[in-house]
């Protein structure tokens, strides 16, 4: 896709319901006694995929066009006697976080992926889960396929989530749903806490104090429940850099999740000189939500540091074009996880921004970029189908001085597939 230049960004703008959250609602239907009824759900590739295992694990999936309703009961929890496999695609969420369902769950699974996600650590899952008793195993690599067989009854333990993962943190969490006591996950720094949230939310017994929670099990979520989905605020970041690259640019981003485990981009962009506000704020079932207009300006160069990281993991590759068009150099450091990723987002963001003339480097957790660029070439990109690398080369495309070409841009629909719709409605040339 060739994508030219553009001389202002300017709009209003929705978002389909956040990634997150959605992976979580559905997922958690395996375990709800009740229905779910799902407001703006995400339509993203990887969210369709634990839609599509929840279904065939007997979950009854009804859609209008209002919204997506999740049914389960006792006599569609089967006890499976051969071994379901169950493909999570591309999705590191799913997999994860059905290894924690699964766990505690009669049944023999296997849990397996695309070329991508087979190449993703489990271990940090698979070996917290046995500590519990399950009887889980994975390839000699750390990675998938996963064979679990689920046994009802688990152990509590306490545990110290070193990667501040909040995929681990949530599957450890929906494993303790099956144990007796008090399941505890300390964290160096605070990760997304959506499933706590939503575990709230459903009455579960959760105690929280700085970065220790406590998961008090057994607990069968029973009921029937409705959840209005937040915007994803991570696609939303890509529209906020966007706006923040081009002085006096404007976007409104409308009905977007903010929860302050997800919003520590928007400071960063505050510190580099960006106006952001927020209106029309609101609490839907635990998780905030609102209204943010981001207005663009000059620009200041930054430093990102290790406690930051979990807070704005996703937005990092959105950030690294923000500062490409600073006055100063940015660096980022502590984000080592990136590597470990749909790709190594730091050597591929790296090289990609070399290519069009970004002055930049790579570092073992993290990069520096020098600002001040100039984009005056047309050259491709590659994202090495790294949806979020995609969409932050696509905003650079924006702002270049030719254009640029991007390789393989249909690997936007894993989290975002109206992206390029959204960004063309937005552009002022």
């Amino acid at each position: 896709m060739f994508l030219e230049p553009a001389r202002q960004i300017a709009g209003s703008l929705s978002f389909p319901g956040d990634k997150s959250i959605s992976h979580r609602l559905v997922l958690i239907s395996l375990m709800l006694e009740g229905s779910l009824e799902l407001a703006n759900l995400s339509d993203c590739v990887d969210v369709a995929t634990s839609l599509r295992l929840v279904k065939k694990l007997g979950v009854e999936v009804l859609r209008d066009k209002k919204a997506v309703r999740l049914r389960n009961s006792q006599q569609a929890v089967t006890d499976f006697s051969m071994p379901v496999e169950l493909d999570c695609g591309n999705s590191g969420t799913t997999a994860r976080l059905l290894a924690g369902i699964l766990a505690g769950r009669p049944g023999e699974y296997i849990l397996t992926g695309d070329t991508s996600l087979s190449r993703r650590p489990m271990l940090r899952v698979v070996e917290p889960l046995r500590q519990m008793g399950a009887e889980i195993e994975c390839s000699d690599a750390g990675t998938l396929p996963i064979r679990i067989s689920g046994r009802q009854n688990l152990t509590s333990k306490t545990f110290f989530n070193h990667h501040s993962s909040a995929q681990v943190k949530s599957a450890l969490m929906l494993a303790g749903l099956h144990a007796a006591g008090c399941t505890v996950v300390e964290e160096p720094f605070a990760s997304r806490d959506h499933t706590e949230r939503l575990l709230e939310f459903l009455g579960a017994g959760i105690t929280r104090d700085d970065r220790k929670i406590c998961l008090n099990g057994p607990f069968k979520p029973a009921g029937d429940f409705s959840f209005a989905i937040p915007g994803d605020v991570s696609s939303a970041a890509f529209f906020a850099v966007a706006a923040a690259i081009f002085p006096g640019s404007c976007v409104e981003l409308k009905n977007i999740l903010l929860n302050p485990c997800r919003t520590a981009f928007f400071n960063v962009l505050k510190k580099m000189g960006t106006g952001i506000s927020f209106s029309e704020q609101t609490i839907t079932k635990k998780e905030p939500a609102g209204t943010a207009t981001i207005t663009g300006g000059v620009l200041h160069g930054v430093e990102i540091l290790p406690a930051e990281i979990p807070s704005l993991i996703d937005e990092l590759p959105a950030l690294a074009v923000a500062m490409a068009f600073a006055d100063g150099p940015s660096e980022v450091t502590g984000a080592s996880e990136l590597r470990r990723k749909e790709s190594d987002r730091i050597g591929i963001l790296v090289s990609q921004l070399q290519k069009t003339g970004v002055k930049c480097q790579e570092l073992s957790d993290g990069f520096r970029i020098e600002g001040r660029s100039r984009l005056t070439g047309v050259t491709e990109v590659d994202p090495a189908d790294d949806h979020r690398l995609a969409m932050a080369f696509a905003i650079l495309a924006r702002r270049s001085e030719k254009g640029l070409f991007i390789k393989n841009p249909d690997c936007v629909k894993i989290s975002f597939p109206n992206f390029f719709s959204h960004l063309q409605s937005c552009i002022r040339s």
